[in-house]
This record gives structure tokens, sequence and C-alpha cells, in this order.
């Protein structure tokens, strides 16, 4: 029976991604989470491995078939996702839950704020906005704090050898 369930949730996954263009992180991690009893670990794994499969084929072949595709643009992303979901992976087990949790509830805010408070339209750049990139560049840090390099030893001095002496 929970095959069926989660074939309903991937159906609306689909259609919200058919409408939207999200998935992943904004619908099957929470929904995942929520609906299934995955830890949110788990929850970005799977998510993650159900996006291996061309899942988006025959979504993203209506929007090209009507002219809505940036092929270009497409490769570039593509690559860089790629790359990124390897690093990703690699610093997430770093991260403790309670951190990622935050950062993923404030990532969510962030966006859903941005969408409803400054339309595309009135865009007038491109760059990443700096406080996102102060937070990712914080909470890569915190999460890789304890990877120091080694620091070498201090020499011992020549009186470090329990002798005492006295004038």
């Amino acid at each position: 029976m929970q095959g069926l369930w989660l074939l309903l949730f991937g159906m609306v996954v689909g259609v919200f991604g058919g409408l939207f263009g999200i998935g992943g992180g904004l619908i099957i991690v929470p929904g995942l989470m929520l609906f299934f009893g995955l830890t949110q670990r788990q929850a970005q794994g799977t998510s993650l491995a159900v996006m291996i499969p061309p899942i988006g084929f025959f979504g993203a072949l209506a929007y090209y078939n009507r002219g809505d595709i940036k092929l270009p643009i497409v490769g570039w992303v593509a690559l860089g996702f790629m790359i990124g979901a390897y690093f990703g992976a690699v610093l997430h087990p770093r991260l403790p839950l309670p951190l990622l949790r935050v950062a993923f509830g404030l990532l969510l805010l962030y966006v859903g704020f941005t969408f409803v408070m400054y339309p595309a339209a009135e865009k007038t750049s491109t760059a990443l906005p700096p406080a996102i990139a102060a937070i990712v560049s914080g909470i890569v840090a915190w999460a890789l704090r304890k990877k120091r390099l080694p620091v070498a030893p201090k020499p011992e001095s020549p009186n470090d050898d329990d002798t005492e002496y006295h004038i």
C-alpha cells in the first residue's frame, strides 16, 4: 500500500514540477519527511536518487515544443548541478542536523519572500545576493572548522628534562 502512496506523491510532485519547474528540495524532501517518516538526511539522499532517471523529460519536452527552453543554459546549469550536488553530498554529513534544518528552512523562506516581494520583471542584477553568499560561506566554514591543518609540534627546550637547577 505504501508503494501506491509513494506513486501518488510522485505524481503530485510531477504536477508541481511541470507547473513551476520545482521538485527535489522544495517538495520531495519535506514531503518524504512529513508523510513518510524519513529523516532529513534520508529524504535529501532519496530526492537526489529520484533525479537520476530522466524524470523531467516529458515535462521538458512540452516546454521545448512551445519554445520555452534555452538549450545553451541547460548544459551549463546541468554541469554545475552535477558538480555542486557532489560537493553538497560530501559536505552534508559534516553538518549537524539542527543546523541543516534551520539552513533549509531559511532558504525556503528567503526564496518565498523574494518571489512575493520582488517579481522577476523588476530584477536588475543576476549576481548572487551578498547575504546568501555570506550564509553559504559561513555554513561551509562552520562545517569544516575541525578540519584544520596540523600544527607542527613545539620544539622542546633543553631544560625540559625534569632536571632542577639551583643557584
